[in-house]
């Protein structure tokens, strides 16, 4: 069995009773995998999602689950022509990797960013270096993946963040999977 983190992303637009269960009926489905689950309630996304300029927002649901690849297949078909669900993903996760909660680990992240103002600007803070904040690196913590990226919207190099090969590498899938779901835009 293989671990996957499956994000769901409803349509807003939705009542609060028809969006339950979409999400239910969904929960059906895996009901046998789920080993982690989060709500991260309604998210403003960084661009939209199809061709109407006011569909910028979304449920966001995310599932730690276990499950082979005949039942992400199954997975697949289910969401695939459901209209309530806008958007979905299948992440593939490592075995050291670690479900996080989107809303804990955002508030984690911005008291450590209240004390970085403090500090002085010529000083460099190499975050994600630090074995103790590995933890962070994840497509869910926005706050801080914002720190690692351009005015332009570039991620900024190897030599700016001081960061190791491995430690950059991941930072980039972090960035880019963030990306992919809206929640980080791709250009400024």
């Amino acid at each position: 069995m293989q671990k996957y983190d499956v994000v769901l992303l409803v349509d807003a637009s939705l009542s609060e009773t028809n969006r339950k269960e979409v999400v239910s009926e969904f929960e059906k489905l895996i009901k046998k995998g789920i080993v982690h689950q989060d709500d991260m309630g309604l998210q403003q996304l960084a661009y939209n999602l199809g061709n109407k300029a006011w569909n910028d927002k979304a449920y966001a649901y995310s599932y730690g689950i276990q499950a082979e690849s005949e039942d992400l297949e199954e997975i697949k078909k289910n969401v695939l022509y459901n209209k309530a669900i806008k958007r979905y993903f299948i992440f593939k996760m490592e075995k050291n990797d670690a479900f996080v909660e989107f809303t804990k680990v955002n508030d984690e992240l911005k008291a450590i960013i209240e004390t970085w103002d403090a500090k002085k600007l010529w000083q460099k803070v190499v975050f994600f270096s630090d074995k103790k904040n590995e933890k962070y690196l994840n497509r869910k913590s926005v706050t801080m993946l914002k720190k690692y990226i351009t005015r332009f919207g570039n991620i900024k190099p190897r030599e700016y963040t001081k960061n190791p090969v491995g430690i950059q590498k991941k930072l980039k899938t972090a960035i880019m999977r963030a990306r992919e779901l809206g929640f980080m835009a791709f250009k400024k």
